[in-house]
């Protein structure tokens, strides 16, 4: 089946995807599990808030409760609201969610704090002789009904604190849990991750390797190799045409060669005419009875022959580089033909005067050609001179 690379990248970052995806639906299951705990911690907190308060008010009650019944005091406002707290605290405490034997010892507690306040509140409104008659066995009443009262409440005070204390422990063993989870998870799905990636990359990247492989072998002249088609995607296409386009270039390199080796022998042919013609023209220059000067479009003397040197004195060697120009005894003669030869294409025969090296003068008959390269753009001048003093001697003879 083919499938394009796209697809299978689409493919690969799906399941990476749904990895991420089944770690985080894991980790957030990991927390509401841990979130239900905390809130079960602070519902315990709370309960146990309540209790150790009714704990302290109940305590100060009996101490109160004490006082009042042996001494007998007048001002019960203060014992009144007392009582009244701890009845609306057990009264709160009864609407929290209570097991069964924490409902029971809030109950006696109830009931004997009852007790211990009726009596009270009886013995507040005796008589001095019904005082005297009666306090002893109101003191054994309440004094029998206060260690039920308090282990009560004691025992009500360590259920609620074993059971936040119980909470405590499973929220720890959650929290453990659901860290652990969330850490099993993610290894796991980094792995996995990886080997997907791993994956992925050796498909795509092994037949791009081996095509660059041979396309080094190739651009290096090495024997070629066709490169084995792995895939049914687009890199195994390019690997098709890879192979079609290196079988090509070999047969055309095959050809580029054959057409070199006739290219250097028509090369090789051409040299050696141009040498030869080189060679003819330098003889020409060299033996020749005129004089023969090439310059550049700045005037700068490029070939001085032999016969300048002869006629003008001048050390060949010494010329190149030196201004033609200077060696005019009319520089303004030789400007005026200098620029008739370069628009018009040559001045012939023009009779002007040189300067020697020895000082003296000779009259020059010159013929100046404008020199161009292949583009047809001027580059310099050819000077040929003949001495017409030589010229007029030859002519009398």
């Amino acid at each position: 089946m083919k499938l394009a690379i796209r697809i299978k990248l689409m493919l690969g970052y799906s399941a990476i995807l749904c990895l991420m995806l089944s770690v985080s639906i894991l980790g957030y299951l990991a927390l509401d599990n841990v979130s239900r705990t905390a809130s079960q911690i602070l519902v315990h907190a709370h309960k146990y808030d309540i209790v150790n308060g009714l704990m302290e008010s109940v305590k100060l009650f009996l101490d109160i409760n004490d006082v009042l019944i042996k001494d007998h005091l007048h001002d019960t406002s203060y014992y009144d609201s007392l009582a009244l707290d701890v009845e609306k605290r057990i009264l709160y405490t009864d609407k929290l969610v209570l097991k069964d034997n924490e409902k029971k010892f809030l109950k006696e507690v109830y009931d004997k704090f009852n007790f211990i306040r009726k009596s009270t509140e009886v013995s507040l409104g005796w008589t001095d002789a019904e005082r005297s008659a009666n306090l002893v066995s109101l003191l054994k009443d309440t004094d029998r009904a206060k260690p039920i009262l308090i282990n009560n409440m004691d025992a009500l005070y360590d259920e609620i604190w074993r059971s936040l204390d119980k909470v405590v422990i499973v929220a720890d063993q959650a929290k453990e849990k659901a860290l652990q989870q969330i850490i099993t998870f993610s290894i796991i799905a980094i792995v996995a991750g990886i080997g997907i990636s791993v994956y992925m990359a050796h498909r795509i990247t092994t037949p791009i390797g081996a095509l660059s492989l041979a396309a080094n072998g190739v651009a290096k002249g090495a024997p070629y190799h066709e490169v084995e088609r792995t895939t049914e995607d687009e890199i195994g296409e390019l690997v098709t045409s890879f192979n079609k386009m290196a079988l090509d270039l070999k047969t055309s390199r095959g050809q580029i060669e054959k057409y070199n080796k006739e290219l250097q022998t028509m090369v090789d042919e051409r040299t050696a005419e141009l040498e030869k013609t080189k060679e003819y023209l330098e003889n020409i220059m060299e033996y020749s009875g005129d004089m023969i000067i090439t310059t550049t479009l700045y005037d700068e003397i490029v070939q001085f022959n032999r016969a300048a040197e002869n006629i003008l004195g001048y050390n060949r060697e010494n010329m190149l580089g030196v201004r033609f120009e200077d060696m005019f005894v009319d520089k303004r003669d030789y400007r005026r033909i200098r620029e008739r030869a370069v628009e018009y294409g040559n001045v012939s025969n023009y009779d002007t005067r040189l300067m020697k090296k020895s000082g003296d003068i000779v009259r020059i008959s010159l013929t100046i050609s404008r020199l161009k390269d292949r583009g047809g753009t001027v580059i310099g001048l050819v000077v040929i001179g003949k001495d017409i003093a030589k010229k007029e001697e030859g002519l009398k003879i």
